[in-house]
């Protein structure tokens, strides 16, 4: 049932399984560091739910505590792959350090974008987010075995992450899932998901990376596509989902230039006039 799911993550959800100790809330950091921290204790049920909710734009078919816990596996399932990693990262620190090439940094870029739209832009933290399963947030978890989660609020679509995590509860509609432009990014959202996860459990299979085929790509440029329509429509320029974060288009376009000047040197050197002098 759950086979669409990378092992890599797989085994990283079952890692989280032991008891872990719950970091105390921190009401202020003098570092200006702030977590969000989420208990699920049965995240590959929820988030295969999330998944198939998602890619059907049936959000607003579900009661509002359902919704609740399938946004919030949502949300972190795309924080999760954004790395592109099958080797876990610290959630939320993202980076270019973490992508070898431009395009890669773009398929990130792509995943955590989404979060960024769906949030109101300059969030600001002030304390540590804690939220359990459907949930309102809390300021401390019940005592039990569940897996935390913690997220590290470094980026903005970490803080967007959370941000989204902590009023989904409360606030089931502050994120329009009846907007068509929504239902289409999380839809596409959704599967570019799942086509990362296969395309770096067969990296993890092979012991390095591989390029992408013409179908990945098509997936992460409609999700791009589908972006920069939401941000048209609510008069912002494409956020920047982390510092040195690329689009598509620039990807595309940094990878085609060496291509272009090695052919225009060649045209000119083979050009009728050059030859006759």
């Amino acid at each position: 049932m759950f086979s669409f799911l990378p092992f890599w993550w797989w085994n990283w959800w079952q890692g989280l399984q032991q008891p872990t100790p719950v970091p105390s809330p921190a009401p202020s950091s003098p570092s200006g560091t702030f977590r969000w921290m989420h208990r699920e204790r049965d995240p590959v049920t929820i988030t295969a739910a999330a998944l198939a909710t998602a890619k059907n734009g049936i959000w607003l078919k579900l009661d509002a505590r359902t919704l609740a816990r399938q946004f919030r596996a949502f949300v972190l399932l795309s924080l999760q792959t954004a790395p592109l990693s099958h080797t876990p990262v610290p959630l939320g620190e993202l980076g270019p350090h973490l992508y070898s090439t431009q395009e890669r940094n773009a398929a990130g870029s792509a995943i955590a974008r989404t979060l960024v739209l769906l949030a109101p832009p300059k969030i600001r933290p002030t304390a540590d987010v804690i939220t359990e399963e459907d949930a309102p947030t809390q300021m401390a978890f019940e005592t039990g075995a569940a897996p935390v989660l913690i997220v590290l609020l470094v980026s903005a679509c970490a803080l967007a992450a959370a941000y989204l995590g902590s009023v989904i509860a409360e606030a089931v509609y502050g994120v329009r899932f009846d907007d068509e432009i929504t239902k289409r990014m999380l839809s596409t959202q959704a599967k570019a998901v799942e086509v990362l996860a296969l395309h770096v459990e067969r990296e993890r299979i092979a012991g390095h990376e591989l390029p992408f085929d013409d179908n990945e790509r098509a997936v992460l440029l409609e999700l791009e596509r589908i972006q920069r329509e939401l941000a048209t429509a609510q008069r912002r320029p494409l956020p920047t989902p982390f510092d040195g974060a690329t689009e598509f288009v620039r990807a595309a376009t940094s990878s085609l230039l060496p291509m272009a000047l090695i052919a225009l040197v060649a045209f000119l050197i083979l050009s009728p006039s050059n030859r006759r002098s």
